[in-house]
């Protein structure tokens, strides 16, 4: 079997961790969309599926990165139910 050079094996580290952090993230969508549920109610407003993704994508660059990644799945599965919807 061949060794691997430090490129490839620097490569598979760093797909590993993408992908672990996608699953990391992905626990955490639910819990997003909820917090933003509470605040836009808290601030009386209109609760709306694009108000919803615009609140997450302006607060997702605050976040940390695993938490980060889980926003970016709750907008997508935001736009998602919004596309079946129309």
């Amino acid at each position: 079997m061949a060794k691997k050079t430090p490129e490839q094996l620097a490569q598979e580290f760093e797909g590993r961790k993408a992908k672990g952090l996608a699953k990391g993230g992905a626990a955490y969508w639910p819990n997003i969309i909820a917090n933003s549920v509470l605040k836009l109610t808290q601030q009386r407003a209109e609760i709306t599926p694009e108000s919803l993704i615009e609140m997450i994508e302006r607060e997702a660059p605050t976040l940390e990165i695993t938490v980060r990644s889980g926003a970016a799945e709750a907008v997508a599965r935001l736009k998602q139910a919004v596309a079946k919807g129309s």
